[in-house]
């Protein structure tokens, strides 16, 4: 019986220590500040505002920043960033990454899942606007930080804008090879088009019908125009309308493979 209830306990005590280390494994930081940029109260603000985010849309927003991208650009970085600390919530690993990165000085946004549809590249420009307004660029980092919170938070309050589309970025792209092989393939086109063409005029010099030099007679008079009266009239030529930032269709998502094999989409921004 004693010996039942010992095994009984070690058990329960495995248990209770396995359930912690998995927690604890699993356990996400909603703010990695790497370049320690930010101050013990800030890191903790900042954190609570993305927990509260992060669950009303259930997505993972995070906030990183780093001094050493590891010889990545700074998209490489957040996507891996994303991608292997186990972010992303669902099977589509839904979430937005902010990164500041001092190594490479840019701000990258880095989505995921339906984060890419909620976040287009005309909305990723708009946050990349407030952050730089907040004043980031003049070491307004924390400011950075909350104006990123505050535009994505506006934009996931609208919802999926409407006529969203995803559209990969080596979709309307050509390789080195088929640049090189339509270049010479229009050469040869071009160069046989000459030759035909040449071939089709080359002729023998005729004696003309008709020497217009010496049986052409021209008479030049003069003539003068008197300006009687004059009249202005005017009109308003309507402005066209100015259209959207962010390049493009505003409900695009260009996406692109991360290392991991993952769909992302993004955008940043140099300072």
């Amino acid at each position: 019986m004693v010996r039942r209830i010992m095994l009984a306990a070690f058990a329960a005590v495995f248990l209770v220590i396995s359930w912690t280390s998995i927690e604890a494994k699993a356990e996400k930081f909603l703010v990695a500040d790497s370049a320690d940029i930010f101050s013990s109260s800030e890191e903790s603000d900042l954190a609570n505002s993305l927990t509260k985010l992060s669950n009303q849309y259930s997505m993972d927003i995070v906030i990183v920043t780093t001094d050493d991208a590891d010889g990545k650009s700074s998209r490489e970085y957040a996507d891996d960033y994303f991608d292997y600390n186990g972010y992303g919530i669902g099977t589509d690993r839904d979430g937005i990454l902010l990164l500041m990165d001092f190594d490479n000085r840019e701000v990258y946004i880095s989505t995921s899942g339906k984060g890419i549809r909620y976040l287009t590249d005309a909305r990723i420009e708009s946050i990349l606007d407030d952050v730089f307004d907040a004043g980031f660029a003049d070491g307004g980092y924390y400011s950075g930080a909350e104006a990123f919170i505050a535009s994505t938070s506006s934009f996931l309050a609208q919802g999926i804008p409407e006529g969203q589309y995803s559209e990969d970025e080596g979709a309307n792209s050509i390789s080195l090879f088929d640049g090189l092989i339509g270049a010479a393939a229009s050469g040869a086109s071009g160069l046989g088009y000459f030759a035909t063409t040449r071939r089709r005029y080359k002729g023998h010099p005729t004696q003309l019908a008709f020497n217009f030099r010496d049986s052409s007679l021209v008479e030049l008079g003069i003539a003068s125009d008197n300006l009687i009266n004059e009249y202005t009239t005017s009109r308003i030529i309507p402005v066209a309308p100015v259209r959207s930032s962010g390049g493009g269709s505003i409900g695009r998502s260009t996406t692109h493979r991360s290392g991991s094999g993952r769909t992302h989409g993004g955008g940043g921004r140099k300072f």
